[in-house]
């Protein structure tokens, strides 16, 4: 038999298959490269995306708070105007009040009685005075229970009145002052 020695051409097909393996592993890394590179800047794309989208909101979230302190300031001017409006409405409201309330005083003020001080602290009244006796102090508020616009007399202090002589009393009276509805006022 011929003899063929067979171990070059194995060598060769060894260092080839070698050569083979190196330059696929070479392109099998620079695939990995390549794939490792696409990832990174995909993901580096997204958080900049993501970054972007963030300052946006932001920015449209100071936006935002610039006009709640806007909305905020005219809600409390809104309040205010709406509070001097109702300020105003009361006051035209209670014009006639006190027409009526110094017209009543002078109607149900019995003879012997002389007022020092009328003071009104929103609905309240407050007459200061002095009386000659306790009978026409009692009839000053049963005159005062009777009107239309003056209610709830009520005795909050009477004493000796020792400056303008014997027998007199100082006295303060508190009350409330009322408007009587629209009918009884076109029935006067």
């Amino acid at each position: 038999m011929a003899n063929i020695n067979l171990l070059p051409w194995r060598e060769e097909e060894r260092a080839e298959r070698q050569r083979q393996f190196i330059s696929i592993l070479g392109l099998v890394a620079v695939l990995a490269v390549v794939v490792m590179w696409s990832i990174y800047t995909y993901y580096d794309s997204e958080i900049e995306n993501q970054r972007n989208r963030n300052n946006y909101l932001q920015g449209q979230i100071r936006q935002l708070d610039t006009k709640i302190k806007e909305i905020t300031t005219l809600e409390s001017e809104r309040k205010e105007l709406v509070d001097r409006m109702e300020l105003i409405q009361d006051l035209q409201k209670s014009r006639p009040q006190i027409v009526h309330l110094f017209d009543e005083i002078v109607l149900k003020m019995p003879e012997g009685m002389n007022m020092t001080e009328i003071e009104r602290v929103g609905e309240d009244v407050f007459f200061t005075g002095i009386a000659e006796s306790n009978p026409r102090i009692s009839n000053f508020m049963r005159n005062l229970a009777a009107s239309q616009w003056i209610t709830k007399p009520d005795l909050d202090d009477i004493q000796d009145d020792k400056d303008s002589g014997s027998g007199r009393k100082a006295f303060r009276l508190k009350s409330k002052i009322t408007s009587p509805n629209v009918v009884s006022e076109g029935g006067q």
